[in-house]
């Protein structure tokens, strides 16, 4: 008796049209969702702009750049399914702690070059061709605790594990605070603190919208195309009123360009 062939699975995301509506639904929301920081922001601004208004012309700004990350993040997952298989895990934690070391190599870097050089044409390309050696540098240094750990036994590649993690959490946590307290220190609200924030919320919730869901993906599919015209609609009506407008300039930079984008001016 031959065996049986099982059928192939079904693709649970369904048809592309499915698909399409329920990226446009995710996109939507994430846009919507990052755009909460700046519209607060841009709200207590004053002007004339109240917060829903604020809200809904930040988040018109933020649909487009929303909808193409979602889709470039999206078509990674494939890519990324090359660091699966045996020490996955070591192989993520070296990029974590490539990036980690970066931004604060970078942080350091930079702060050192804004205090002894006093020409930006000179600070920009000593920064950019020391990015390059120091991206270089720790990636093989990276590479090498990987293989390091991995050649460890079990309990003492845990324990370095918890040590570098915590060195790189430790390090992150300095640059973090010497951040804050040079913002503290401004009196007007610092455009560059106001941008950095705007950029992690968009990439957080960019990050988040990008994951496929497991429910209600068709009520996703139909409700997401309408929220997206409303969204589109009212934020650009919103947009083009000069206060809101100038309010997203001075608070929210991040979104300025969006905003003149989609408003047309």
């Amino acid at each position: 008796m031959s065996a049986s062939v099982p059928p192939p699975p079904i693709e649970p995301s369904g048809s592309l049209v499915v698909r399409f509506g329920t990226a446009l639904g995710l996109a939507a929301a994430a846009a919507l969702a990052c755009s909460v920081p700046a519209a607060m922001r841009v709200a207590a601004a004053g002007g004339g702009a109240n917060l829903l208004h604020a809200w809904l012309g930040l988040g018109a700004a933020a649909l487009g750049p929303m909808v193409v990350a979602v889709a470039v993040l999206r078509g990674a997952r494939e890519g990324l399914r090359a660091f699966g298989g045996p020490g996955a895990w070591l192989r993520a934690f070296g990029a974590g702690l490539w990036l980690a070391s970066m931004l604060v190599v970078l942080s350091v870097f930079g702060s050192v070059l804004r205090a002894t050089t006093h020409q930006h044409a000179l600070a920009g390309v000593t920064f950019a061709f020391g990015a390059l050696a120091a991206a270089l540098g720790a990636g093989l240094v990276c590479a090498r605790l990987v293989a390091i750990l991995r050649a460890q036994s079990p309990g003492s590649r845990r324990a370095l594990v918890a040590l570098l993690g915590a060195v790189a959490v430790l390090s992150l946590a300095w640059v973090g605070l010497r951040f804050l307290r040079a913002v503290s220190h401004e009196v007007a609200p610092s455009p560059a603190a106001a941008t950095i924030i705007d950029v992690l919320a968009f990439v957080l919730a960019a990050l988040l919208a990008s994951r496929r869901p497991r429910l209600a993906r068709r009520v996703l599919a139909y409700v997401g195309p309408p929220v997206v015209v409303v969204v589109a609609a009212l934020g650009i009506g919103a947009l083009r009123g000069d206060a809101l407008r100038d309010a997203v300039i001075e608070r929210a930079p991040a979104f300025a360009p969006a905003a003149r984008l989609v408003a047309g001016r």
